[in-house]
């Protein structure tokens, strides 16, 4: 049975999805409000100071003095003095930020504050330096499609939602019997692909495990299966043909030997 080959029809249902181009500023707005909650954006107002050796102790290695000062300020932070008196203390630079959304495009030391934005007060290290922040203010917002970079976000959201709302209501019909050939024929005219699968464990097209569930279905059954890129395909199985094994072969006796076990 795991030899078997199974002939099938399938269709790519990227040809169905809707496109980019025919989402609007409506639709990103009409998504947000239905899903306001999940989607604020989170702002954050801090100030930071980047510690080296060379501003902290005025050289160029990172040795005992130096860790020595990272210990006091870390010791003043649990003693509740203030970022300001800390910075004023060791003489070091403040640099105030306003307004602040996480941005894969912006320095990768303001992504690693906001990453631990929940903790309003510390130091930590990143790269060759360590940073001492303080987070003032964190507010969260509704998302703002004049922001381009949170519209992108929105959109590519919106396009997967659509996906997964057609592949749902496709397999929902499917499950129901309110799919037939002749819906088949009608979404597969003129780009419906035909295959080959070799066995259950060819794998070169689609995903294993959506394989081995094609081999488990009677056929000309209808399903949803995906390949290694997550790419969703319509299927239909159509024959399975027959292969003949030779007995004294490893492949066979490796057949043998497994039903053993499982007798056992």
């Amino acid at each position: 049975n795991e030899n078997k080959k199974l002939e099938i029809d399938f269709i790519d249902l990227e040809n169905f999805y809707k496109k980019k181009s025919e989402i609007n500023d409506l639709d990103l707005v009409k998504f947000i409000d239905e899903n306001e909650d999940q989607l604020k954006v989170e702002y954050i107002d801090f100030s930071y100071s980047i510690i080296n050796p060379q501003n902290l102790i005025g050289l160029n290695e990172f040795n005992q003095e130096f860790f020595d000062k990272i210990d006091e300020i870390e010791n003043d932070i649990l003693n509740g003095i203030s970022i300001k008196t800390i910075i004023s203390k060791f003489n070091l630079n403040e640099k105030i930020v306003n307004d602040y959304k996480y941005s894969n495009k912006s320095e990768q030391i303001l992504r690693k504050i906001y990453e631990v934005r929940n903790n309003q007060f510390d130091i930590i290290e990143n790269e060759e330096n360590f940073i001492l922040y303080k987070i003032d203010n964190i507010q969260k917002r509704k998302p703002d499609i004049k922001d381009q970079e949170i519209k992108d976000e929105i959109l590519e959201l919106v396009i997967q939602r659509n996906k997964f709302d057609y592949n749902r209501n496709l397999l929902d019909q499917i499950n129901d019997k309110k799919f037939s050939e002749s819906n088949f024929l009608k979404f597969g005219k003129d780009i419906t692909q035909s295959l080959t699968l070799n066995s259950i464990r060819d794998n070169k097209r689609f995903e294993i495990n959506s394989v081995q569930m094609l081999y488990s279905l009677p056929i000309n059954s209808f399903t949803l299966i995906n390949d290694e890129k997550n790419k969703i395909y319509l299927v239909k199985t159509k024959k399975f043909n027959n292969v003949e094994l030779d007995k004294n072969s490893e492949n066979y006796k490796s057949f043998i030997s497994k039903e053993n076990t499982k007798i056992r």
